[in-house]
């Protein structure tokens, strides 16, 4: 398009006398003309939309109000300067090229993003529309161009990048696996918990169909269901990549995903719910608001900020986010159900508020530095020092209701950045249901501890008593050969004594020296057998007992002798060698009941490790206990089977075993690490196949502080 700005053309100027002799039509039409050229000469140099206009060599013609007020200089102050002197430096190589292909192709216009340098020195973000100028030949004469501000199109489009950066880092971070799937199945993203959870790399996941990992048979009707019901909940089985199946549960919704439909899916692994007795949690699901759409650049912004409010909102967790200051920003529905408080209540108050025992620390440093007399930071809140050993770890800590009741909470902590400044995000479970069984397991394992001894208790309690009544029955007789001889030598002896050779005979019969010699050793095992039957029932009471743990300071060698007395016999009945060394462990402070009932577990595991690896009999059990500061080491080792490699990391979860069907509970172990960490201590495990294994007990030599009882109220 040729264009002739900045031009006259005579032909179009007032009329004159020369011209008086052209009809009135013709003289109206070229007023409306030129009244038109007007109006469109007077928009152009006032309207809103910057304009400028420049010669070959780039030197500037011509600009509007707007252009100047774009970029801050006046007319004389551009008019002759090259329209480069205004380009921002990364931006002049695009715009020689623009004007050179502009020049090039005539009718071409050229649109292009570049940055003005405004008088004050900022960059101004603009699209320019540039044509080239041309005379009546078509040659070009110049260029020029119309100017839009992009300034807030480019803050819209950083801020949608901040966004989702945002959003992606929660989605990331979140406890629970998320797949994002497509309605026939396919699935468009998912995060590191559901790689972790299914074994695959995320790369695997991504494009894998649902059918590969959803075994549940209602699969295809729920995928049809799901967009008409909104939001669903559903329980099926998913097939990791090795083969094994894990029971989940899924909260699905219909979210935009990329400008499409698809479905949001947070799924957990509810195998331990099932294992203990399908105890259900139930979940408030809050329905979310949507926000007013702004403007059509703003749409995306807006979807990405739904999306992240979805997934925090929506999740089963209580999830807490707070500033580098840890004053909390953000309080989802879950964190209102587990704490019992409004957000309106916690937004903008202090982490300590809802999780004391995470500024302990910071606590006694401030309390240190105000005895010396420094400052004790004032009433600013800073993160506890220890905050980098919990960073990006999940640890057990104490929670704090709004009535002031304290419980056990399960805390997933990291952090992210947004806009240039650190938050921390917590993900947060309520402990107290899971501690509540757990105590029920540990009471049903050492029931499966006494039925799984029945048998050996039963050969303890048989030995003693089977020459209890052999005893008694041998007694009985010779008692009563006794009287009969007592009564006839008295009769002998009164009335007829030429007839006491009858006594002599009777004597000789029932071996009267015999009697005489053994009767009262008779007796006194007798009353052994007894006593030691009395001592193995007391025993077995104890083990059973469930009132409420005490610690106390008790010897070793007596907790050590309670888990050993119902093996002993066998022990020894297998031809197991026991070998026991405690250098300098006189006492320990613990639970009695509880580390007899571990002490038992590891022993009665040692037992049967060594007797399948040795089944015609033999082998060794050593049991060894030493100090070693902080701690106090107990060490049980046996020359079974050993343990395979890969089974070591499983072997205290819960309900796993390597015993064969019906010889094992699978939580014995499980029952033990939780007692020992409860303890303060920890457990560890050594072993190779076909050599043996070696358990160490690590427990702390004094009670830790959170196991003492609480001073009584005044």
């Amino acid at each position: 398009m040729a264009s002739t700005f900045g031009k006259t053309d005579p032909s179009r100027s007032t009329p004159t006398g020369d011209h008086r002799e052209r009809d009135d039509g013709a003289a109206t039409a070229g007023l409306s003309q030129q009244e038109e050229a007007r109006r469109c000469q007077w928009m152009l140099e006032h309207g809103p939309q910057p304009f400028a206009s420049t010669d070959l060599d780039r030197r500037i013609l011509h600009v509007n109000d707007a252009f100047c007020k774009l970029v801050g200089y006046t007319r004389e102050e551009l008019t002759g300067t090259s329209i480069l002197d205004l380009t921002a430096p990364g931006s002049l190589e695009e715009t020689r090229r623009s004007h050179e292909r502009a020049l090039a192709e005539e009718g071409a216009a050229e649109s292009i993003l570049k940055q003005y340098r405004h008088k004050d020195g900022r960059l101004i973000p603009v699209e320019l529309l540039l044509e080239a100028a041309r005379d009546d030949d078509g040659r070009p004469v110049g260029l020029f161009g119309f100017v839009t501000d992009v300034s807030q199109r480019m803050r819209a489009k950083e801020a949608l990048v901040e966004s989702e950066r945002r959003v992606r880092a929660i989605f990331e971070g979140i406890h629970d696996a998320v797949l994002v799937q497509d309605q026939a199945g396919t699935i468009l993203d998912a995060n590191p918990a559901a790689a972790r959870l299914l074994g695959y790399e995320l790369s695997e996941l991504i494009g894998m169909s649902a059918e590969r990992i959803d075994e549940g048979s209602d699969l295809r009707d729920w995928l049809k269901r799901q967009p008409l019901e909104g939001r669903t909940s559903r329980e099926t089985t998913f097939r990791t990549k090795r083969g094994d199946s894990i029971p989940v549960e899924i909260t699905s919704s219909n979210i935009q995903f990329d400008s499409r439909k698809a479905v949001l899916a947070t799924v957990r692994d509810i195998s331990e719910r099932i294992a203990l007795e399908r105890t259900r949690r139930r979940f408030a699901e809050v329905q979310m608001k949507s926000a007013q759409t702004l403007e059509a650049k703003n749409r995306a912004l807006s979807q990405s900020e739904e999306r992240y409010r979805r997934l925090t909102e929506g999740s089963l967790d209580a999830i807490v986010v707070t500033d580098g200051g840890g004053r909390i920003i953000l309080f989802n529905p879950a964190a209102e159900a587990v704490f019992g408080r409004e957000a309106r209540e916690v937004i903008g108050a202090t982490l300590d508020l809802l999780i004391p025992s995470l500024f302990q620390q910071q606590g006694e440093v401030r309390a240190r530095a105000a005895d010396a007399g420094g400052s004790d930071g004032g009433d600013a809140c800073v993160l506890p020092i220890n905050v980098a050993s919990i960073l990006n770890r999940t640890v057990e800590l104490t929670g704090r209701r709004r009535d002031g009741a304290e419980f056990p909470i399960e805390l997933s902590f990291g952090s992210v950045e947004a806009n240039g400044r650190i938050e921390y995000v917590a993900s947060i479970r309520d402990q107290t249901e899971r501690q509540r069984m757990r105590a029920m397991l540990a009471h049903t394992d050492k029931l499966a501890s006494i039925g799984l001894l029945s048998a050996g208790v039963a050969h303890e309690i048989n030995n003693p008593l089977s020459y209890v009544g052999n005893n008694l029955a041998v007694l009985q007789r010779d008692v009563k050969g006794l009287l009969e001889m007592l009564i006839e030598a008295d009769n002998v002896s009164k009335a007829h004594p030429d007839e006491f050779r009858k006594f002599e005979e009777i004597s000789e019969e029932i071996d009267w020296p015999y009697i005489r010699a053994n009767l009262e050793p008779m007796i006194d095992r007798t009353l052994e057998g007894v006593r030691r039957v009395a001592n193995i029932v007391q025993k077995l009471r104890g083990l059973a007992r469930t009132s409420r743990p005490k610690w106390e300071r008790v010897g070793f060698d007596e907790i050590l002798e309670n888990a050993l007395e119902m093996m002993r016999g066998r022990l020894r009945r297998d031809g197991i060698e026991l070998i026991v060394r405690n250098e300098d462990v006189p006492f320990i402070q613990c639970v009695p009941n509880d580390i007899t009932q571990v002490l038992l577990n590891l022993l009665i595991n040692a037992l049967q490790a060594i007797e399948a690896a040795n089944p015609d009999g033999g082998g060794r059990l050593e049991i060894r206990a030493r100090s070693k500061d902080p701690w106090i080491e107990i060490a049980i080792s046996d020359n079974g089977q050993g343990i395979a490699a890969d089974d070591l990391a499983r072997l205290f979860d819960p309900f796993f075993t390597t015993k064969p069907v019906g010889e094992g509970t699978g939580l014995g172990l499980a029952i033990s690490h939780g007692i020992i960490t409860g303890h303060g201590g920890r457990i560890e495990v050594e072993s190779r196949l076909d050599e043996g294994t070696t358990f160490r007990i690590l427990l702390p030599r004094h009670q830790p502080e959170e196991t003492r009882p609480a001073p009584p109220s005044a």
